[in-house]
C-alpha cells in the first residue's frame, strides 16, 4: 500500500498524540483540553447576569459575553434545571443581549405565531384533503409513533392509543398518547411552515424528542425545535448535497488525523465513511441514550471551537477503535457493521474529551501546513471564491474543486467537486441492490431507513454501491476502481493531499506538501480559537 503524504509529513513533523498531549519539544504549546469542568449550576448562571459591581443590572441582561457561556458550557454542560432557559439562548429563541423584558415579549409573540401557523392547517378542511397532507400525515404519525417508545414520556396512554398490543395486531404501529399528538401536530406544523424550503422529512422526529422533552409545552418546542432544523437542513436535502459534504469531509479529517486508518478503509471501500452516516445524519441520536444525547447536544449548539465539532466527536469515536478495524476488518460490510454495533457503548465523556484533542490535532496540522504553503507562495487551501461564497448558513462547509486538490486513487468513492448551483451536486446514492436493476439516487430518509431503523437490514448480507452523478460538470477521464465500477476521476478523490502528478497552471504546487481543502480551512477559520 502507498504511503500517503500525510503520513510522510507528519512522520517528519510529529504527531499531537493520539488521546493524550505529551510534553515535547515538539508540541509543549499544544492546546490544554477543558472538557473537564462540572455542569453549569444555577448559581453560575445567575453570576452571568451580575455587573462587575456585584449587582444584578436591573434590566436582567448577561453581563458577560457569550463565548464565556458557551465556554463553560462546552467544558461541562448544563444542570437539568438549567436547559430550558439556556437552551433558548444556545438555539437563538432568545439574543444572548435581550433584557428580561424582552425575553417575555419574545414568549409571547413566539406562543401566538405558532397557534395562527397550526390553526392555518388544523382549521382547513380542503388542506387535508390534498395529497400532500394525507402523505405528510401518514409519515409523521408512523415516524413519530416509533420515536423513543421505551421512555415513559413517550409511552401508550389509555385515553388516546388503548393498548400497544392490540393497536400492534391492528394497524402494525404501537398506540399513542396525549404527547405524541403533540408531537405529531408540532411536525404537521413545521411541515407547512418550512415546505417553501423542505418541510418534513423523515428523521426529522428524532431530533424533535429531545428537545420535547425538555420543555414539554407546544409553541416553545416548535420554536427551538424549528431553529435547530435551520443548521440541519442540509442533512436532510433531498439531492443529499449536505450529507455528501459532511461524509466529504469526515473523511478529509480521518486522512489528516491518521492516515493508516484512512488507507485501510480505502483498502476496505470503506473511504466514503458511510459507516458515519447515521452518527452525523441525526447527531448520535441512535447512539447514545437519551440523556446522554442532552449532554452532547448542549455542546454541540455551543459552537465554541467549531460549528461543526460533531465531525470531531465522530473522529474521536473512530480513533478510539482505530486498532480494531485496521487489524480485523476488511470490507465496507464489516466496517459498517461494526460502527453500527457500537450504538449504546460508546462512553459520552471519553468521546467529548477525544474529540476536543481531535481538534486541536487537526487544527496543529492545518494550520501548520498553511503556514508553509503561505510562506512558499503556495495557496493556502484549495477553493475560488465562488465556491467560498456557495455554501448556505448551516454551517456545513464547501468541497474543493477538480483539478486543484486530489490525489490519484482510483479505489477512492468519496466525490470531491465544487458544486456552483444545486443541478451540479454530484449525487451519491446508497443501494441495496433490493432490486439489482433499479438503482436511483435516494434521500437521507431512505438511507435512515436502511441503516437506521431499531431492526436494520442485515449488514453482513448487503452490498454498498455508490454512484456518483455530476449532470453539469464537463466530462473528464475514468478510471477503472478494478471491479466493473467506472468513477470519473476528477469526482471520485478525496481533497486533502496532492498528487505529484497533478499539475495547475493558476497556482505552484509542491508536491511535498499536503494541500488542504476549503472546507477544512473553513472548519479552523470560523467559530471560537481556544
Amino acid at each position: 500500500m502507498h504511503t500517503s503524504i500525510w503520513e510522510e509529513w507528519i512522520a517528519e513533523n510529529g504527531d499531537l498524540g493520539s488521546f493524550e498531549i505529551i510534553s515535547t519539544e515538539k508540541t509543549a504549546n499544544a492546546t490544554q483540553t477543558i472538557r473537564t469542568k462540572n455542569p453549569l449550576s444555577a448559581e453560575q448562571w445567575l453570576a452571568f447576569f451580575d455587573s462587575s459591581s456585584g449587582t444584578t443590572n436591573s434590566e436582567y441582561r448577561l453581563a458577560v459575553d457569550s463565548d464565556t457561556i458557551r465556554r463553560a458550557i462546552f467544558a461541562g454542560g448544563i444542570e437539568e434545571d438549567l436547559r430550558p432557559v439556556v437552551w433558548k439562548y444556545l438555539l437563538g429563541v432568545y439574543p444572548w443581549a435581550s433584557s428580561e423584558k424582552e425575553r417575555l415579549e419574545i414568549d409571547k409573540a413566539k406562543s401566538e405565531e405558532y397557534w395562527i401557523l397550526k390553526d392555518k392547517w388544523v382549521s382547513d378542511p380542503e388542506l387535508k384533503e390534498t395529497p400532500d397532507f394525507v402523505e405528510q400525515s401518514s409519515r409523521i404519525e408512523k415516524d413519530v409513533l416509533r420515536t423513543d417508545r421505551a421512555l415513559p414520556l413517550f409511552a401508550t396512554d389509555s385515553m388516546y392509543g388503548g393498548n400497544d398490543e392490540s393497536n400492534l395486531n391492528e394497524t402494525g404501529l404501537p398506540g399513542s398518547s396525549a404527547t405524541l399528538e403533540k408531537m405529531k401536530d408540532i411536525l404537521m406544523t413545521f411541515h407547512y411552515y418550512d415546505k417553501a424550503t423542505l418541510g418534513y422529512v423523515q428523521g426529522m422526529s428524532d431530533l424533535l424528542a429531545p428537545i420535547y422533552s425538555v420543555y414539554q409545552d407546544e409553541p416553545t418546542t416548535f420554536w427551538a425545535f424549528a431553529l435547530f432544523m435551520k443548521r440541519m437542513r442540509p442533512h436532510f436535502l433531498r439531492d443529499q448535497s449536505g450529507m455528501q459534504n459532511e461524509l466529504t469531509t469526515m473523511a478529509n479529517l480521518v486522512e489528516i488525523a491518521n492516515p493508516q486508518l484512512f488507507q485501510h478503509l480505502e483498502k476496505c471501500d470503506a473511504s466514503n465513511m458511510f459507516c458515519c452516516y447515521r452518527w452525523l445524519l441525526i447527531w448520535f441520536k441512535r447512539e447514545f441514550g437519551f440523556e446522554n444525547i442532552l449532554k452532547l447536544w448542549e455542546v454541540l449548539w455551543t459552537d465554541y471551537l467549531t460549528d461543526r465539532f460533531v465531525l470531531f466527536v465522530a473522529l474521536a469515536v473512530l480513533q478510539r477503535h482505530s486498532d480494531v478495524i485496521i487489524d480485523h476488518l476488511r470490507s465496507p460490510e464489516d466496517v459498517l457493521k461494526y460502527v453500527q454495533d457500537l450504538s449504546d457503548t460508546i462512553d459520552l465523556n471519553d468521546a467529548l474529551k477525544g474529540a476536543e484533542v481531535c481538534f486541536y490535532k487537526v487544527r496543529h496540522r492545518v494550520q501548520t501546513v498553511e503556514r508553509i504553503r503561505k510562506q512558499r507562495g503556495l495557496p493556502m487551501f484549495t477553493s475560488s471564491a465562488e465556491s467560498q461564497d456557495s455554501s448556505d448558513n448551516s454551517g456545513i462547509g464547501d468541497q474543493a474543486i477538480p483539478g486543484h486538490s486530489t490525489k490519484d486513487t482510483s479505489n477512492a468513492v468519496v466525490p470531491v467537486t465544487s458544486p456552483q448551483t444545486d443541478s451540479e451536486v454530484p449525487l451519491i446514492s446508497f443501494d441495496w441492490e433490493e432490486p439489482k436493476d433499479n438503482v436511483s439516487t435516494s434521500s437521507s430518509e431512505d438511507v435512515l431507513s436502511s441503516v437506521g431503523e431499531d431492526n436494520p437490514k442485515d449488514a453482513s448480507n448487503s452490498k454498498i454501491s455508490i454512484i456518483s452523478r455530476t449532470p453539469s460538470l464537463s466530462p473528464s477521464p475514468e478510471a477503472d476502481n478494478g471491479k466493473g465500477k467506472k468513477w470519473s476521476t476528477e469526482a471520485s478523490r478525496p481533497a486533502g493531499i496532492v498528487n505529484a502528478n497533478d499539475t495547475n497552471a493558476n497556482a505552484p504546487q509542491d508536491p511535498s506538501l499536503p494541500e488542504i481543502s476549503y472546507s477544512i480551512h473553513k472548519i479552523f477559520a470560523n467559530g471560537y480559537q481556544n
